[in-house]
């Protein structure tokens, strides 16, 4: 078990240069193989000593080929854990500089956490201004950040120790072993969703469900458009057909959550991620909390505020505003065909629609695609004496929804760090992070016309 005073010592260059010392033996072990394999194919002569040295080239080949297994394993499991101490480190220089920042405590050697008794001055405060609970919570929080620390550094140790002896035992089974990871593609850039289509990815973000997916086979297909009138000027808002995801596909999502265990390099990438959700929360609020809530691995659904991407993206306020024009216009002709001489509501929904948040970059990253309904009422006057037009108003609400998963296809540079969705899609398939459902729906909006 490692302690506070061992992980500040912890450095990942050492092992960075272990790691690409092994790489290059691991290089010329693959040469000496393919040499060795080349030599025996070359032997074409039958003679008890061609035979002999058939066998031997073949016995070299072998003994190359399992030790070049070792050497590449070893290989993998430094540079993770290269990876892994990397993270440890800038986790010891944060909870130092909090330290340094809150001179009222005092990180000890030993990574426990002390309050300066005299200036806290009892209950009634600090001689800096704070009250003696205030420090508490501050001293709560190092510790807290501490404790982090080691668990996080046993983590990547246990694991290190681990893949080493993995990779010292022999693999007592004959046979071609298991091919290693392929490695993310870090070269592709995000692409922009494009609007109305549901297979076009924010970021690797695939189609989002509902029953307009490209497949046609989705399970949310009812009946929507304008209900019965209500004689009036008031009727319950009918709420719009359940959204529900259609499940992975091969397009999109990443299978089964928890399907492996993690590695050194998923944690490094957990850690990196959450680091730029955290850098990025100023400019995209929302796609900072949906990725956090991402790597929070609970897999519960995330409110998504509707009013807000109402407001920045134009798009979805014009096409739901448009809806319920559309929506407005159905129950004037219906009005006016049934010779209605009062008031009369009209409840309405519309059908799950896609869209891509073309106009804000925030809702971009935060949600691709997405699709989105509306449902609401409309009431239609007859004319008057004082006026000779049918007149409407209307109120209806926009209702939101996607699934926050991943394709692997694209990368990410979120504020000069380089993320990439195959890297976050292994999150989810490593048990560390969890894909989820995003809904909401706005506040209640009006509009007026006549005909």
């Amino acid at each position: 078990m490692a302690t506070w005073a061992d992980i500040c010592g912890w450095r990942h260059g050492p092992l960075g240069e272990t790691a690409e010392a092994l790489r290059t033996i691991s290089t010329s072990l693959a040469d000496l193989e393919d040499e060795a394999q080349l030599a025996l194919a070359r032997l074409v002569s039958e003679a008890p000593s061609v035979d002999a040295a058939r066998d031997a080239l073949g016995c070299c080949s072998t003994s190359h080929g399992e030790l070049l297994k070792q050497v590449s394993s070893l290989g993998r499991a430094t540079s993770e854990a290269c990876d892994g101490v990397a993270v440890v480190e800038k986790k010891v220089v944060a909870c130092q500089d909090y330290a340094a920042d809150h001179p009222l405590l005092t990180l000890h050697p030993d990574g426990t956490v002390s309050t300066n008794a005299e200036a806290a001055g009892g209950s009634g405060g600090t001689a800096s201004g704070l009250t003696a609970g205030q420090l508490q919570e501050q001293a709560n929080e190092l510790e807290m950040m501490v404790s982090a620390t080691l668990l996080y550094a046993n983590e990547v140790d246990g694991s290190f120790a681990n893949n080493l002896t993995a990779s010292a035992t022999p693999n007592p089974q004959p046979g071609p072993s298991p091919a290693p990871p392929v490695p993310p593609d870090h070269s592709s850039s995000p692409t922009r969703p494009s609007r109305g289509s549901p297979d076009t990815s924010r970021s690797g973000r695939l189609r989002d469900g509902g029953p307009d997916d490209s497949e046609g086979d989705g399970d949310n297909d009812s009946s929507t458009g304008l209900g019965q009138p209500v004689p009036g000027e008031h009727a319950d808002m009918p709420g719009v057909d359940p959204w529900q995801y259609p499940g992975d596909s091969p397009g999109e999502g990443s299978g089964q959550h928890g399907q492996r265990n993690p590695t050194m390099h998923d944690y490094a990438v957990h850690e990196l991620a959450a680091t730029a959700a955290e850098a990025c929360a100023p400019a995209w609020p929302d796609a900072s909390a949906n990725l956090r809530h991402y790597l929070e691995n609970t897999g519960t659904p995330q409110g998504v505020d509707v009013d807000g991407m109402l407001h920045d993206i134009p798009s979805l306020h014009d096409g739901s505003q448009a809806d319920a024009e559309v929506m407005a216009g159905k129950a004037v002709e219906d009005a006016q065909a049934s010779g209605a001489t009062g008031p009369v509501t009209y409840p309405f929904n519309t059908p799950w629609t896609p869209e891509g948040p073309d106009d804000s970059e925030n809702w971009f990253y935060a949600t691709g695609n997405y699709q989105y309904a509306t449902d609401g009422t409309v009431t239609v006057y007859p004319p008057t004496d004082d006026n000779s037009e049918w007149t409407y108003t209307y109120d209806y609400r926009v209702h939101m929804a996607d699934r926050y998963n991943w394709d692997g296809n694209k990368s990410t540079n979120i504020l000069g760090m380089n993320i990439t969705d195959a890297e976050l899609q292994e999150l989810h398939r490593a048990g560390i992070a969890q894909e989820y459902d995003l809904t909401g729906e706005s506040s209640v909006r009006s509009g007026r016309g006549s005909k």
